[in-house]
């Protein structure tokens, strides 16, 4: 998506109105000021003006990281947020964290290395190692460690190191109580600094000065500027139809985001300042389960960091079967099925009963319950495999080195999507489908199984087929997209970069909206370069000369004040 910059919108509502991408419905909010003091402001004409050194656009883990990075460094920050609270998708997410060398580690005994986690990454990422930014992750692997002890001295508390495949070492680091101890402790830290972070606040276009640097931003009819620099860390494009359309496709388009707030705001911006994006066909396709509806006890433990150490303390201790027995709770809530389970045997039918698509995938199945409308389905399986999905090595669901969460697990803790039945047909009443259909697409896929091709979608694994009573059903189950992993090109110093490498003046990206081509393929590593890049990306602004020209090209009277 190419086209000029946009100018900002003159009082008299001239040229430049637009905004860069789809808007959220229903008027603006009244900005909420998270904290003091405020930037220095003046008036010029009828437009607001406000003045900070560096201007963050996007308050989740990055955007707050950069805050603090650039504050520490002596720079006054402003940072802009679209929604009405902080924490943007680092705060819904697991909260996991993969790094070398931590005192976690140290603690543990793990005798880790950068070179041995750099040639991990390169293992995860197969056939992907010939896009990786191999820059990018270098930088992610000798920052991530500490950053996680940075992370630790604003009060926040790890679980770990735990193991996971392919990692010949356990580096991964799980947050607690959850993930929004991120987001309560970069929060504290920034209103320690004097951090100015107005929530509501959409930003609708770029600001650039008479020499086409990047000098700030407008939002909600006021201007803001950034003496040294302007930092763009609005998340990915996972909620954005119109990007997931043009680089993936229509029926990834209609795939529900786990975070609505990601449209994409922060690649319509760069684009249009004159940066390019790569890697946009990368989308985490597939199945979650529907919320429970019984409260989850570990989201709703408070992030305090006396309590916090107190968590930690007593959950090191824990003897390794009760900590599985406590983490198999979330698991059922969090994570979606192993696509293990169809390999086995199991097949995906919809609201209706019908078969819905080739189970090899989690895309093609994600994508073929969102088209269906109701983005409903159940995963159908019998004795056989409930047998095999009951006990290790086969979990339903994994949170590798922690916990595993088998058939029986779903039956004590999430009744609500766990089905037994001693026939078919009791099984569909059981989850609302028509029997006779469901009768019908296990007949049909069992023949499939014994002539040893699946002849409606092609499946390779087909396992055993459904054939053993008692059967049963896990659902309903909801596509989503939880991650996009395109990024703004960016350079090592993170500014954000054209086609040719050269930067665009001004402009810094980190986060996903900087993700640069970094492939990120495990589990740990999305959190990882957010915290890392937004580190680096504010003390680089903080560190660039204030720029002399801060007057917005081609418009009225309104300036910064220099």
């Amino acid at each position: 998506m190419r086209a000029a910059l946009l100018l900002p919108t003159s009082p008299d509502g001239g040229p430049g109105a637009a905004p860069p991408g789809p808007r959220a419905p229903g008027p603006a909010r009244r900005p909420t000021y998270w904290s003091a003091p405020e930037p220095r402001n003046l008036t010029r004409g009828s437009i607001m003006v406000y003045t900070a050194d560096v201007l963050i656009v996007g308050a989740g883990g990055s955007g707050m990281a950069a805050a603090i990075s650039a504050a520490s460094s002596g720079a006054s920050v402003v940072v802009l947020e679209k929604c009405p609270q902080v924490g943007g998708s680092t705060a819904l997410s697991v909260g996991s964290f993969t790094a070398a060398n931590t005192s976690y580690q140290f603690r543990a005994g793990v005798n880790d290395s950068i070179d041995l986690f750099v040639e991990d990454m390169k293992t995860a990422n197969g056939p992907y190692e010939a896009r990786e930014n191999q820059s990018l992750r270098r930088i992610l692997a000798e920052n991530a460690g500490p950053t996680v002890e940075w992370l630790s001295s604003l009060g926040v508390q790890f679980l770990g190191p735990t193991p996971e495949p392919p990692y010949d070492k356990p580096r991964m680091h799980n947050v607690l109580p959850n993930s929004r101890a991120y987001r309560d402790a970069l929060l504290r830290e920034c209103r320690r600094l004097g951090v100015t972070i107005y929530t509501s606040m959409r930003v609708d276009e770029l600001l650039r000065n008479t020499d086409g640097e990047i000098i700030g931003a407008a939002a909600n009819g006021t201007r803001y500027f950034g003496r040294r620099g302007v930092v763009l860390t609005t998340g990915d494009y996972s909620a954005s139809t119109e990007l997931k359309a043009k680089h993936v496709g229509e029926d990834a388009a209609r795939i529900p985001p786990v975070n609505p707030a990601n449209t994409g705001d922060g690649f319509y911006l760069g684009e249009k300042a004159g940066g390019y994006t790569l890697q946009m066909d990368r989308l985490y396709e597939g199945l979650r389960f529907a919320p429970s509806k019984r409260p989850d006890l570990i989201k709703m433990l408070p992030s305090v960091p006396a309590l916090n150490r107190v968590m930690r303390f007593v959950v090191e201790r824990l003897p390794k079967n009760l900590l599985a027995y406590v983490i198999r709770g979330a698991l059922t809530s969090w994570i979606g099925p192993n696509v293990t389970m169809y390999q086995a045997g199991a097949i995906l039918v919809d609201s209706t009963g019908r078969r819905l698509a080739n189970e090899d995938t989690d895309s093609a199945m994600a994508r073929a319950v969102a088209a269906t409308g109701s983005n409903t389905g159940f995963m159908v399986f019998d004795k056989q495999v409930a047998q095999k999905f009951s006990a290790w090595p086969n979990p339903v669901s994994t949170f590798p080195g922690v916990a595993y969460a088998y058939v029986q697990d779903y039956k004590r803790y999430r009744p609500d999507v766990y089905h037994r039945a001693d026939t078919l047909e009791e099984l569909a009443n059981e989850i609302g489908v028509d029997p006779a259909t469901l009768r019908a697409t296990v007949d049909r896929w069992n023949q499939n199984v014994q002539d040893g091709k699946d002849e409606d979608h092609g499946r390779q694994h087909l396992g055993n087929g459904v054939t053993q009573g008692p059967f049963y059903a896990l659902g309903p189950m909801n596509a989503y997209i939880t991650l996009a992993d395109g990024g703004l090109g960016v350079d090592d110093q993170l500014r954000v970069v054209r086609e040719d490498g050269t930067p665009v003046p001004g402009l810094w990206a980190a986060g996903s909206t900087g993700q640069g081509g970094l492939q990120l393929l495990n589990h740990g590593l999305h959190i990882g370069w957010a915290m890392v890049s937004g580190r680096i990306v504010g003390r680089n602004v903080a560190a660039s000369p204030h720029r002399t020209d801060m007057r917005v090209a081609s418009t009225g009277p309104a300036t910064a004040d220099a």
